[in-house]
């Protein structure tokens, strides 16, 4: 059976971090099914399971400074419902928008959804768009690092055994930018995402970003085509089609010719499509 601790303070959650053999409980939308997975097929259980939704520290958010910081604590519901968020990372707060039910945004956080590094997951999509760098402590260090970069494969991550997620941040965005985020389930309803898409376009379209998730074991930048539309004289409709037809071209070269490239591929090339367009759309204004 495992211990149960729920610090109010980071470095009490540090120290216990320190000791091994804990899982981080950071919502648990997640977690909580797995742990009953190993139960039921009698698994080892972690000794501790380390409850880290008291501490303050975590839910610490400034987007008004020049390096913008989200605590890894804040939960999707609040993402999706703050003005500042919507405002600034508007990707962001689609993607929250689109987690689950009301109630799993409720208690799901931004920290976990990373940690857990689902290769579905919504928030991590839009975080790689906007370039954001996960801060990670443990009781003896700190760093900094990509988020891109963080997450290493299908539930998979470089974080250590004794390490935390405490937020994350970004450079400041730019004044003109346009930001958007698409999904495709299976369904309405707390559906899981067989295909995410974030951007950030600005209107001189230097340094856009276009990142797929779901269809890739990881969230992936694809560089080729945000080179294109760097070079790209005239954007628009045309030539975001094209951007789709290479997207789709990069997920068949990464991961072969799959039974659900029947739909994954045509879903490539419309979403991708559809979401520089609606970014491009909101520049035009």
């Amino acid at each position: 059976m495992s211990i149960y601790h729920a610090p109010d303070n980071l470095a009490e959650a540090l120290d216990i971090l320190a000791q091994g053999d804990a899982r981080i409980l950071a919502g648990g939308t997640d977690l909580m099914i797995a742990l009953r997975k190993q139960k039921q097929t009698d698994s080892p259980l972690p000794n501790i399971l380390l409850d880290v939704t008291k501490i303050p520290e975590l839910n610490k958010f400034e987007l008004k400074s020049d390096t913008p910081f989200l605590g890894a604590g804040l939960t999707f519901r609040f993402l999706e419902k703050n003005r500042e968020v919507r405002d600034t990372y508007p990707c962001l707060a689609l993607a929250a928008s689109s987690v689950g039910s009301v109630q799993i945004r409720q208690v799901g956080t931004l920290g976990g959804n990373v940690g857990n590094a689902s290769p579905a997951a919504d928030g991590t999509c839009a975080l790689v768009a906007l370039g954001a760098k996960a801060r990670i402590k443990s009781a003896g260090s700190e760093r900094d690092v990509l988020v891109e970069e963080l997450i290493t494969a299908p539930y998979g991550t470089s974080l250590g055994p004794d390490e935390l997620i405490i937020g994350f941040s970004t450079d400041k965005m730019p004044p003109q930018n346009s930001q958007a985020f698409g999904k495709v389930g299976r369904r309405q309803a707390v559906a899981v995402a067989r295909l995410n898409v974030s951007c950030v376009l600005t209107k001189d379209m230097k340094d856009p970003r276009l990142v797929l998730s779901s269809c890739f074991p990881t969230p992936r930048r694809l560089r080729m085509v945000e080179e294109f539309l760097t070079a790209c004289t005239e954007p628009g409709s045309e030539a975001f089609a094209r951007a789709g037809e290479m997207a789709a071209r990069e997920f068949t070269d990464v991961c072969g010719i799959r039974a659900s490239a029947v739909y994954k591929l045509p879903a490539i090339r419309r979403m991708v499509t559809a979401v520089l367009n609606r970014a491009w759309s909101d520049l035009e204004v």
